[in-house]
């Protein structure tokens, strides 16, 4: 058989058989959605998830994990950021291959691994479940209260800010609920988010850090192998690993967006709509792939240029110098041996700059971290939400017939009703660097699970698309780093190990 595109020759169908997963086979349709022509202004539009991506991505880990790491050992410990978001880079791209040519999230391909979803879907529910919470919503809430207190919050401030933290979490859910098509309204709000953060950060970090500041900074990204003598917090460093780029089950959320986006084959199965304003769409529950010939091959080349800019150009650059700038501000501001915990977490950084600029430059920072943590919230909340939607809607003919009656926003809004509730009890639950730790913590062990599951994934597909050997080396190389630090930071922190 051979596909026939409009004015074109035939092309004859490349005859590759595709292991069969565990689960519903995929359906197979006549071809894959073309993308637009190749060209730098065409690229503005297709791009995106990088950006939703890459706002998460600047949150915790740079604005308090990072600061909080480097202000207590020095800017050496920065080599485990360095193996974070590169080995981060290869497995999103891995991740993204596969939604490509199924249009299923990397997690339901997951559950076709063997034994199969009956053993996945709850372990991967469970995973996402400790990984997501309202860290970033009470991280932001100390900058927010001391905006309303004029001064730094104190542990006496405690009610105010668990208060404000509160209410910052509940307008996250209040968003999500009117969004729309919601990628495309995370997508435009993330990206404004992101040209805030970096042009903030620019200017303060020329402003405040001197030259040798930046070149120490700089230096510590590749320091391999360096680590701390003395008292070492693990759980803290361990947790700058999980959170150096975006955040284990985060980074499984492109997929759900690239999806969403209509990247590939996602343009085929349908997108998540809003509850309030937004159509019902039907989603379809299981992959569909096209026939395996030269347009395919040729349309899923496309397609993946695109990715990489999305995802290279974007979201790894803009990590890195995330961190840096982030970093680099505190380090030059902050005295050293501060802890960056407690009910001040993120107004420390503020409080440096407003000794010089005053009142307006300490304004300035406390909005700053403010957006920094809360844009985190808003894409975090939504990508845990849509990955446990996703799995369940594609694993459970009883969740999506009965329980959501074939609609996927009553399953999607039900989801993110537990998930509120479960997230106020965690509000008062822990300071905020310790529920942020905790979750990238989370974040290590999601990513040693999932480098192993993508390593079996890829035999999935086609040999015209499997994944080069280098991205697969930097998976084993991935399943080990964070294997350790998964090890170490529970570890020593809840089951007494020492080092």
């Amino acid at each position: 058989m051979s596909t026939n595109l409009p004015g074109s020759t035939p092309t004859p169908e490349i005859i590759n058989k595709v292991p069969a997963g565990r689960g519903e086979p995929w359906e197979q349709v006549k071809e894959m959605p073309p993308t637009l022509p190749f060209s730098w202004s065409n690229a503005w539009k297709v791009i995106g998830p990088g950006f939703i991506l890459l706002s998460l991505s600047i949150g915790s880990g740079e604005w308090l994990m990072g600061p909080a790491s480097v202000l207590s050992y020095g800017p050496f410990v920065l080599w485990i950021v360095t193996i974070g978001i590169l080995t981060q880079a290869a497995f999103n791209l891995m991740c993204i291959r596969y939604t490509l040519y199924t249009g299923e999230p990397v997690m339901v391909g997951f559950s076709r691994l063997a034994p199969g979803k009956g053993l996945w879907t709850p372990i991967w529910i469970f995973i996402s479940f400790i990984s997501i919470g309202p860290g970033w919503a009470a991280g932001s809430a100390t900058a927010l209260a001391a905006i309303f207190l004029r001064r730094m919050p104190e542990t006496a401030d405690k009610p105010i800010v668990l208060g404000t933290g509160l209410v910052l979490f509940l307008s996250v859910v209040f968003i999500l609920m009117f969004g729309g098509k919601i990628e495309q309204w995370l997508e435009k709000i993330n990206k404004w988010i992101v040209y805030f953060i970096f042009g903030s950060l620019l200017v303060l970090v020329i402003l405040f850090a001197p030259f040798s500041k930046w070149v120490e900074v700089a230096a510590g990204f590749f320091q391999f192998g360096r680590i701390p003598t003395g008292k070492v917090d693990w759980f803290l460093l361990a947790g700058l690993a999980g959170y150096a780029g975006a955040g284990g089950i985060l980074n499984m959320g492109i997929t759900n967006w690239y999806r969403d986006k209509g990247y590939g084959m996602g343009s085929v199965v349908g997108y998540i709509p809003s509850l309030v304003g937004g159509k019902q769409v039907h989603v379809a529950p299981v992959g569909k792939i096209p026939p395996m010939n030269e347009t395919t091959i040729q349309r899923f080349k496309d397609w993946w240029r695109y990715t990489i800019i999305d995802q290279i150009g974007v979201w790894t650059v803009g990590a890195f110098l995330g961190m840096f700038f982030c970093v680099l501000l505190a380090y030059a501001i902050v005295p050293g041996g501060t802890k960056l915990d407690g009910w001040a977490a993120a107004a420390h950084q503020a409080a440096g700059v407003g000794k010089v600029l005053g009142g307006l430059g300490w304004l300035w920072v406390l909005v700053l971290g403010f957006w920094v943590l809360y844009g985190s919230q808003l894409s975090n909340s939504e990508s845990f939400v849509r990955q446990t939607t996703d799995l369940l809607w594609n694993t459970s003919p009883w969740a999506r017939e009965n329980l959501s009656k074939n609609d996927i926003r009553r399953l999607y809004y039900g989801i993110l009703i537990l998930f509120t509730i479960w997230s106020i009890f965690l509000v008062f639950r822990g300071s905020p660097l310790f529920l942020v730790a905790f979750m990238a913590n989370a974040a290590n062990l999601a990513f040693t699970v999932g480098g192993i599951q993508l390593l079996f994934l890829d035999r999935l597909l086609p040999k015209e698309l499997k994944t080069p050997l280098w991205t697969k080396l930097a998976i084993v190389v991935m399943i080990l780093f964070y294997g350790t630090f998964t090890f170490i930071g529970f570890g020593t922190k809840f089951f007494g190990l020492k080092l």
